[in-house]
């Protein structure tokens, strides 16, 4: 791959390991925050803001779209279970739009950083919101670069986020204690 490429950026911490393969490969990388799966606002704010801090460390420019979890997260209830697949479509999409609105020669995820996501399923999505949008998606395993992210997104100081996004990640998180009994001191 050779030239402009678009990066989808979720956070901070995961742009971190993509952002340097990117550059080290002599790509010029635009960045791209699009996540309204995010919820609440204030955990939104928080991670535009980490990946603003990490594109510039990186000296990339970052593309931040408005904010709107409405949408998401009426599709969300209505599927509690199959909610992840058409989030990272919708994520996808955008970014294969914005790439060839912006000139790019290709497109990628810092969603496949993570350790926790299909990277099957992102990758056929990749390819389709590609095809559709007619600009080209990218697949690397940014995975095996995990350690490096983490180190450096702690050196830095960057906000580490502790569920997916969306609310539903959040209660799945914290589903085992939601069902303990409640803890009395004294």
């Amino acid at each position: 791959m050779a030239g402009r490429v678009l990066l989808h950026i979720c956070c901070g911490p995961c742009a971190i390991a993509p952002l340097a393969r990117l550059t080290e490969a002599g790509l010029e990388v635009v960045g791209l925050f699009a996540n309204d799966n995010i919820q609440p606002a204030a955990e939104w704010l928080r991670r535009r803001d980490g990946a603003a801090q990490v594109a510039a460390r990186f000296g990339v420019g970052l593309r931040v779209d408005a904010y709107d979890p409405l949408p998401h997260m009426r599709r969300s209830l209505a599927d509690p279970a199959g909610r992840c697949r058409p989030c990272w479509e919708e994520r996808l999409a955008r970014a294969a739009v914005v790439a060839r609105e912006q000139g790019c020669d290709a497109f990628t995820s810092s969603l496949l950083y993570s350790r926790y996501q299909d990277h099957a399923a992102i990758a056929a999505l990749g390819r389709a919101a590609g095809e559709a949008a007619g600009v080209a998606f990218h697949y690397a395993d940014y995975r095996t670069h995990w350690d490096e992210g983490v180190a450096l997104s702690k050196d830095w100081g960057v906000y580490r986020q502790p569920y997916c996004g969306c609310v539903l990640s959040e209660l799945d998180r914290y589903a085992k204690k939601l069902r303990r009994p409640p803890v009395i001191d004294g």
